[in-house]
């Protein structure tokens, strides 16, 4: 959206000249609002409300209980690979931050935020949140906390797709052997491609301010910290627990074993990924959803028939307590207190 802007400054004034219509970022984002809503009105189309209640209510207490446990936990999880994906555990930023059970708090902070504004704002603009949150909250210079953004969501996407080349249903062996081993491959050539680019950007005199932001970025990426066994561990921990948490919950309302409602639960992740997003990804999410079932049951089961209600069930839930954890963290900013010495 700030393109415009940037472009607009470099031209020179002229009074014959059309002034520039502002209204195009918000007709962008009004376009995707329509696509989520329009796709979300059409997965409902032939799904009644008394369904979508059903599948609130349906679940019992155990269940709920369970999701979100599991949800609260992947919430640990981020926060903790965050904490080592910015080398935060040795205290080099704010030495005195709050800590309980060796997190800290003033990152657990960061990541709630950000996972509101995530969920709330369309097309992922959510995002941006993190690298003035990270600078304000964490003291980290804006380029590392962009590249470690990138960093972070690169790793994401790396686990989601070996978690779905391991555990999806019926998937043949061979099949999953070569994905994995493509995917290996593919991100140590990206590690390498990277190191060759910040050699050769970094051996050319950075007389220009893209060229030393750039390097400043390069070296952002390949900084140990986010090579780390702890922060992909950590990635790990967190979308297994989310994942299965979220399976539980559409399995439970579909009536269709765990493994299934994982495989729905993934879709609906990956579809995060698309870069059209409605309102708090409304739409999209459930035909991802929507998509792990179909991929996985026969066109005409009572599971798929109800995949669409349960995806919305647990869209609810997550964006619900989206919400409230960042609020809650919104309105204690003492967790970024200095810790009183003993």
């Amino acid at each position: 959206m700030g393109d415009n802007g940037r472009l607009s400054a470099t031209r020179p004034c002229m009074t014959s000249s059309p002034a520039p219509t502002p209204s195009r970022p918000w007709l962008r984002q009004a376009l995707t609002w329509l696509v989520g809503l329009g796709l979300l009105a059409w997965l409902l189309r032939h799904v009644p409300l008394d369904t979508v209640r059903e599948a609130i209510t349906a679940p019992s207490a155990p269940v709920w209980a369970g999701t979100l446990l599991g949800l609260l936990l992947s919430y640990l999880m981020r926060a903790a690979r965050l904490q080592v994906v910015l080398g935060l555990e040795a205290g080099s930023q704010t030495p005195a931050a709050r800590t309980a059970l060796g997190l800290r708090l003033d990152a657990l902070r960061v990541i709630l935020m950000h996972n509101a504004a995530v969920n709330l704002l369309p097309m992922r603009a959510g995002e941006l949140s993190f690298p003035w949150l990270a600078s304000t909250q964490l003291r980290m210079p804006l380029a590392h906390a962009v590249a470690s953004l990138l960093w972070m969501r690169l790793q994401d996407l790396a686990v989601l797709l070996s978690l779905g080349l391991l555990l999806w249903p019926g998937l043949p062996v061979a099949w999953r052997a070569a994905g994995l081993v493509l995917l290996v491959l593919g991100w140590m050539l990206g590690i390498k491609l990277l190191n060759a680019l910040h050699a050769s950007t970094g051996s050319q005199p950075a007389n220009a301010k893209w060229k030393a932001l750039l390097q400043r970025l390069h070296a952002a990426l390949l900084d140990p910290h986010h090579h780390r066994p702890a922060a992909w561990l950590f990635t790990w921990a967190n979308w297994t627990i989310k994942l299965t948490a979220g399976a539980l919950l559409l399995s439970a309302i579909t009536q269709t074993s765990l493994a299934i409602g994982w495989a729905g639960a993934l879709g609906g992740e990956l579809a995060a990924v698309i870069p059209i997003q409605g309102p708090a990804g409304f739409g999209t999410y459930e035909a991802g959803v929507w998509g792990g079932f179909a991929l996985s049951l026969p066109g005409d089961s009572a599971g798929l028939g109800h995949a669409v209600a349960a995806a919305l069930a647990l869209h609810l839930c997550f964006l619900l307590c989206a919400v409230a954890a960042g609020a809650i963290a919104w309105a204690t900013p003492s967790w970024t207190s200095p810790r009183l010495p003993d």
